[in-house]
């Protein structure tokens, strides 16, 4: 411990350490973002209630921005607040950078729930709320890298992503103001190709392989940095190709990077890790990866084949609630064992939160592949169920630990 690790030690244990306080303002949007997207789906179904059918924006375009600008990055800082020093050496992340950063992405979380039923200008102040967190927060990890004593390649590639998701969401506000799909729709492909995959993998690539080799004897990690730079690359190239309209060249990319993908699954994945669920979580999250861009290589074959688009959004949900939301249960989960001082395990209830998150993920999939309208809506309301149940069990269930000090004693 460094000293001034002490200086987070002080006053409420939801702010004593970058890790508590942004992943409490994650946990809390997703837990928000997951009711007020289930009650919207119930009433499409059921037509009740009824104020949940009335949005502003269109109901993708809402629900894309929770998930992909409000969501997922406060959980990524609260990870990489606390890992960025780490990896180089540098100086921490200090209390005031990551307050400010949880309180800038929880504001826009509050004002973008109300501005979907107040209108457009609570959306562009959520917006402008949420860019200034995710701003702060990626110029607070440059301070840290330029302070650093040595650079990483994953914390490069890290910092690249973010500045992609400023860039995406300054052109989701100019979507929003300016009621333009077209500008709204590159938004999230740059938000989902540039800046959230690119982050996750970065993220994967280095601590699947570190954590494995922490629990298993003998195990040897395998994090060639070419597999991280073109896997990487690759995603920049599709999201490229895809804004200018080269869509036939798509299948060849996607095709490249699943087999990259299904390979560092293989080779990351142990047997040894059966008995340890907090462990093979982590293969079985990451095993999405490969399944989601499978499924993209099949639908940008098809268009390329037919001019028809195939499988709906069966693949940006096995890539969003699949990889995305399983590898964010199985590793906020074990940062979250670490750093309270609790022995590192998932116990049964997070576990089976995890199972039923997998369940949605795989039906909500399912609901984009079957054509029967029964089947469909069965599906569909059946992973909202399992969703909404494994969020808000899993919420209930790490979040009080934010609330308390470490069960050891120890500061942070």
């Amino acid at each position: 411990m460094r000293a001034t690790d002490s200086t987070v030690s002080q006053g409420s244990p939801l702010l004593a350490a970058p890790h508590r306080t942004l992943f409490f303002t994650g946990l809390m949007s997703l837990l928000a973002a997951s009711t007020w997207w289930g009650l919207h789906l119930v009433a499409r179904s059921t037509g009740t209630p009824v104020f949940a059918l009335a949005l502003q924006p269109a109901p993708i375009w809402a629900h894309a921005y929770l998930m992909l600008f409000a969501v997922f990055p406060a959980m990524f800082f609260g990870f990489l607040f606390t890992v960025f020093p780490r990896w180089m050496n540098g100086p921490l992340v200090t209390r005031a950078e990551y307050v400010a950063t949880a309180s800038l992405f929880a504001t826009g979380t509050l004002l973008w729930l109300a501005g979907t039923f107040a209108g457009t200008a609570l959306l562009l102040l959520a917006c402008l709320a949420t860019g200034a967190g995710l701003l702060f927060g990626t110029v607070s990890l440059f301070r840290v890298l330029l302070a650093a004593p040595q650079v990483v390649s994953h914390a490069v590639i890290v910092l690249i992503g973010l500045c992609v998701q400023c860039v995406a969401l300054a052109g989701f506000a100019y979507g929003l103001a300016e009621s333009n799909d077209f500008a709204l729709h590159f938004a999230v492909r740059g938000s989902l190709w540039g800046g959230l995959l690119p982050v996750f993998f970065a993220v994967c690539h280095r601590m699947v392989p570190f954590f494995s080799q922490g629990a298993i004897p003998g195990y040897v990690p395998w994090r060639p940095t070419w597999v991280l730079v073109a896997v990487v690359g690759l995603a920049y190239l599709r999201l490229l190709l895809g804004t200018a309209g080269a869509l036939a060249a798509l299948p060849f990319v996607d095709a490249a990077v699943f087999v990259l993908t299904a390979w560092c699954a293989l080779r990351w994945t142990s047997l040894h890790a059966r008995g340890n669920p907090l462990l093979w979580t982590l293969y079985a999250g990451f095993a999405w990866l490969p399944i989601a861009l499978l499924l993209q290589t099949f639908r940008d074959g098809a268009f390329a084949l037919t001019g028809a688009w195939a499988l709906g959004r069966a693949p940006i949900h096995a890539l969003g609630m699949g990889f995305f939301g399983g590898m964010l249960v199985a590793m906020v989960t074990r940062v979250t064992m670490g750093h309270s001082g609790r022995p590192l395990r998932m116990d049964r209830i997070t576990l089976a939160c995890f199972v039923a998150l997998q369940l949605g993920a795989a039906s909500r999939v399912l609901s984009e592949v079957v054509t029967a309208p029964a089947a469909v809506q069965w599906f569909l309301l059946g992973s909202v169920a399992l969703w909404l149940g494994a969020v808000a069990v899993w919420v209930g269930r790490v979040g009080g630990i934010y609330l308390a000090p470490r069960i050891d004693g120890k500061p942070g």
